[in-house]
């Protein structure tokens, strides 16, 4: 998306460079400034929930960069061309000031470290948003009482008019430049799987362009519409889109926290409740193995009342782990425990996965309960007593093989609730399981997610 918005904006650039187009047209300028208007308070109002929530450095200094380019356009562009007219945008020496506090905010956003701001408050984001709303008040003043005014008139078009206005022509480029290098920063973020950076990179590209754009039409009248404001509205309209996704990816996070709370509130119940008794019984139990006998229905009721409770937990725990291999690691301890295998975990899974360097919890999950479901087959029905699990990613492709040294697979074996239960969970990822005997013996099973 960020590479296709400035190879795009590159090419608009250099044909509206070549040969400068404008359309006359009041209502639909009017219509795209107050779109942009819109998409602007819709975009504040989620950054001021995402740096709420998150109280990070790069979310306050986004904000700001928000309101720096929003005021910006404005009161430059939006309100004199929601008034009428068909005079050239006003602004002169004010405006460049506004251009240069535009970009600087955002370049300071996309190198900003992502540390966290310890007290965030609401007096905090008021104070930054009225810093900013006086940094472009403050150029429009002094403006006002100097009487500065460099603008271009509406007869000068092309390259040839831009240069006759060397200091405007300096601060678009200055700024266009700056735009520039945020871009590459958030681009080069947005390498790492961040799809927010990748649609502020698109942004920031975009925005440089409306600013390029000063030397193909270094005046603008309020009522045409120039490649600048199709510029301007993509802009926008990706801002937003940054904006939304990182609110849903924060509603994400914070839906699946809640949720792997709630699991290690269960597990603790259950290990510190129904586990205990069990244990308790099973050891009694055991005092009585001469007169009831190990088989007796009753001890191997309690014997697998607490290997059961104690499998749920170890479900729980993995279910919360902080990673897929710690996940997978954790399930692998309790079935060596309960069924004596020597149990190998390898995982090798690149940052692309998941938009992240590891699977998301849903994802997670369904991968380690095939784990648990193959191992504790190779230990019921093959009597394997090693079991090699191997997760990676393969050309783009999640891929998981389970081996073991058992007594491979025998008739009706591949057709049991486990096997069909494995595929269920295989199916909801979208991927595909596949199990076969191994030529030397044993059984192997391969998922493949693509």
């Amino acid at each position: 998306m960020a590479v296709l918005a400035g190879v795009l904006s590159a090419a608009v650039f250099g044909f509206d460079l070549a040969r400068p187009i404008h359309v006359t047209n009041p209502s639909g300028r009017a219509t795209i400034e107050t779109i942009i208007t819109i998409a602007a308070i819709c975009t504040a109002g989620l950054l001021v929930a995402n740096f709420r929530r998150s109280g990070r450095l790069p979310d306050l200094l986004l904000l700001c960069a928000l309101v720096s380019v929003a005021l910006t356009d404005f009161v430059y562009s939006a309100a004199p061309a929601l008034a009428g007219g068909t005079k050239a945008e006003s602004g002169g020496g004010a405006r460049l000031a506004c251009e240069l506090i535009v970009s600087a905010a955002f370049a300071a956003a996309a190198f900003a470290p992502g540390k966290l701001i310890r007290y965030p408050s609401r007096r905090l984001i008021g104070i930054a948003t009225l810093a900013g709303a006086a940094i472009l008040i403050l150029p429009e003043l002094i403006q006002q009482a100097t009487g500065s005014h460099w603008s271009a008139s509406l007869q000068e078009i092309g390259i040839r008019g831009a240069v006759d206005h060397p200091v405007e022509l300096a601060v678009n480029g200055v700024a266009a430049t700056v735009l520039l290098v945020s871009a590459l920063a958030f681009l080069r973020r947005a390498q790492r799987g961040d799809t927010q950076c990748a649609l502020l990179a698109g942004a920031s590209f975009l925005l440089a362009g409306a600013r390029l754009q000063y030397l193909a039409v270094p005046a603008v009248a309020t009522n045409w519409i120039t490649a600048g404001q199709g510029f301007r509205l993509a802009a926008y309209a990706l801002l937003l889109g940054s904006a939304s996704a990182e609110y849903a990816r924060a509603r994400r996070a914070e839906a699946l926290a809640a949720i792997s709370s709630e699991r290690e509130r269960i597990a603790r119940d259950l290990h510190d409740g129904l586990a205990q008794d069990l244990a308790c019984i099973a050891a009694q139990g055991q005092r009585l193995g001469t007169e009831l006998e190990p088989e007796h229905p009753l001890m191997v009721a309690a014997r697998n009342a607490l290997a059961t409770s104690r499998g749920v937990i170890a479900d729980l725990s993995a279910s919360t782990a902080p990673t897929t291999e710690a996940a997978l690691r954790l399930v692998a301890e309790d079935l060596h425990h309960r069924h004596g295998l020597d149990i190998e975990v390898r995982v090798e899974i690149t940052p692309a996965l998941g938009g992240g360097n590891d699977l998301d919890l849903a994802d997670r999950e369904h991968i380690v309960r095939i784990a648990r479901e193959a191992i504790v087959n190779a230990a019921l029905h093959g009597e394997a007593r090693r079991v090699d699990v191997a997760l990676s990613s393969n050309g783009g492709d999640l891929v998981m093989r389970i081996s073991d040294d058992g007594w491979g697979m025998t008739d009706g074996h591949g057709s049991g609730m486990g096997l069909r239960t494995m595929r269920a969970r295989a199916a909801a990822l979208g991927g595909q399981l596949n199990t076969h005997s191994a030529p030397a013996g044993g059984t192997q099973l391969e998922l493949t997610v693509p």
